[in-house]
């Protein structure tokens, strides 16, 4: 049975909340002004491993850990073979996503959103059948405000509302997609006249300095928490571990087929 089932959503929802945070202050504003991170992100699925790696920017550790949170939720409902049980696991985690939205950790909570999105689990009919309508339509809201229309237009507003004096874990995949779309237009403009020199492009380096400045903003407002680890939960949170892929749709269709 998954661990999560043994301790309050909310515990929870603060542990994760804490770890993100932790997260957050290894990322460099000058690795995100120079795009310093990988741009294809590691198959992580195991933290442990992933610590190894010793050329790891800051933002590389919070993609990663994104990325294998996403994968330890879909492994954790698949691992659990009883219908039942595997019912209030996907119940769990949708009450541990509502906490971190009250909490406005954005990350942890699109984490869930998405892990509970996943094919793999959304096949899941009979699964779902138990689960209580009320919990479904807490699903519905945290994932229409996670939905990609309008280049994240729900989330972003919400996120970008946050006063500097409330604790904010900010999804930054939306400003590091931002940073690089915006790194595709041209560094130096064509001259107004021929035989002039280029004009370089200030439109460009005032984007992504006001892109950085957002999300340095709320990265500042996660050191507003004050949490208090739980020693247990926070370790069962930190040292995650996911199945491959093709192991997690082999899981989903045998339960389901």
């Amino acid at each position: 049975m998954p661990f999560v089932l043994a301790f309050e959503s909310e515990v929870i929802a603060e542990q994760m909340t804490i770890i993100e945070k932790d997260a957050l202050d290894e990322v460099d504003w000058k690795d995100l002004i120079s795009l310093n991170w990988h741009q294809t992100p590691p198959q992580v699925r195991n933290w442990v491993e992933f610590l190894k790696k010793k050329d790891s920017t800051g933002v590389d550790i919070v993609v990663a850990r994104f990325n294998l949170v996403v994968k330890w939720v879909i492994s954790e409902c698949v691992l659990t073979e009883i219908p039942s049980e595997r019912a209030m696991c996907i119940t769990k985690y949708i009450h541990i996503a509502t906490h971190c939205h009250r909490f406005r950790n954005y990350a942890s909570m699109y984490q869930i959103t998405l892990a509970l999105l996943s094919a793999d689990l959304a096949r899941l009919q009979r699964t779902w059948a138990l689960v209580s309508l009320p919990d479904k339509q807490k699903l519905d809201r945290l994932e229409k405000l996670c939905q990609p229309l309008r280049n994240f237009h729900n989330l972003r507003t919400e996120m970008e509302s946050i006063t500097v004096n409330s604790g904010c874990i900010p999804f930054i995949g939306l400003y590091t997609h931002d940073l690089m779309f915006n790194a595709q237009k041209p560094a130096r403009l064509d001259p107004p006249s021929p035989g002039r020199e280029q004009l370089i492009n200030f439109e460009r380096y005032q984007t992504a300095a006001t892109i950085v400045k957002s999300m340095l903003r709320l990265i500042e407002a996660s050191s507003k928490y004050v949490f208090h680890p739980h020693p247990e939960v926070l370790s069962r949170c930190l040292w995650l571990a996911a199945l491959e892929d093709s192991e997690i749709s082999r899981r989903s269709k045998m339960l389901e087929p």
